[in-house]
């Protein structure tokens, strides 16, 4: 007569080897997940920060850009109503003697509509995002840091020539994106499309720059490159000061 077989252990032991198999089997995957994405082209990386919502720690921020709205409603504003004496109050020159506004007032007026356009599209592409991350005094702090430079610049280089126009500031929010992504890198979204979106931007102003002098030489319009150089050295300087790093992964 035969022994009876203990089946409930040999269930156990069915049960644990089943159980490590299934660990080992996640683990392999986990391991072959990260190490593909290690390995990893940029190109795949930039897709994915491209494509990408954002991890389950991320929140979505509602905010208004209050700054940068305000600045281009009032360069619109006094384009539209600004008559000769009004600009001739505003505009930095060389004779500006103890008038210090003039030194922040000559970035609400522009030349024309095209002037006025192309800077109030690129202040508003180049600020929004950094407004509604670093907070709207903190780029308010940077935007006028830069146009009083690139007036002051324009005085020391350029003491003959008048100057209008929101470059210096443009310049300064577009300079002041280096200090917040080596701040923030790891917690902003899409932060390699924002890397290739200001290179590509800068690179063509640079191109369009040196087109215009060697064509025009440099004549209708005359382009100050000591303001944006001012404004853009600022921007730069400035961010490192007043940004902070943000304290929550957000995206907008």
């Amino acid at each position: 007569m035969s022994e009876p077989r203990d089946n409930s252990s040999n269930n156990n032991n069915g049960e644990n080897n089943n159980g490590k198999d299934v660990r080992l089997l996640l683990l392999a995957e986990t391991s072959a997940d990260g190490g593909a994405r290690a390995r990893a082209p940029l190109q795949k990386i930039f897709i994915d920060d491209l494509t990408k919502a954002g991890g389950p720690k991320r929140q979505r921020v509602w905010r208004v850009p209050w700054f940068i709205l305000l600045m281009c409603f009032m360069q619109i504003s006094l384009h539209l109503i600004a008559n000769e004496c009004m600009q001739r109050r505003l505009i930095y020159k060389p004779e500006w003697s103890h008038e210090y506004w003039r030194l922040l007032t000559y970035m609400l007026l522009h030349a024309d509509a095209w002037h006025l356009t192309l800077n109030i599209c690129l202040q508003c592409f180049i600020g929004m995002c950094l407004e509604l991350e670093q907070g709207h005094w903190r780029l308010a702090a940077v935007y006028l840091a830069g146009g009083l430079a690139g007036a002051l610049a324009n005085a020391w280089l350029q003491p003959h020539l008048l100057l209008l126009g929101a470059s210096a500031g443009v310049y300064a929010m577009l300079f002041s994106h280096v200090p917040h992504l080596v701040l923030n890198f790891p917690h902003l979204s899409h932060r390699f499309a924002r890397i290739a979106a200001l290179l590509i931007l800068f690179l063509s102003d640079v191109a369009f720059t040196a087109f215009h002098f060697r064509q025009n030489h440099n004549r209708n319009p005359r382009i100050s490159l000591e303001a944006h150089l001012g404004g853009g050295v600022a921007g730069l300087l400035c961010g490192f000061v007043v940004y902070r790093r943000v304290q929550k992964s957000i995206y907008l």
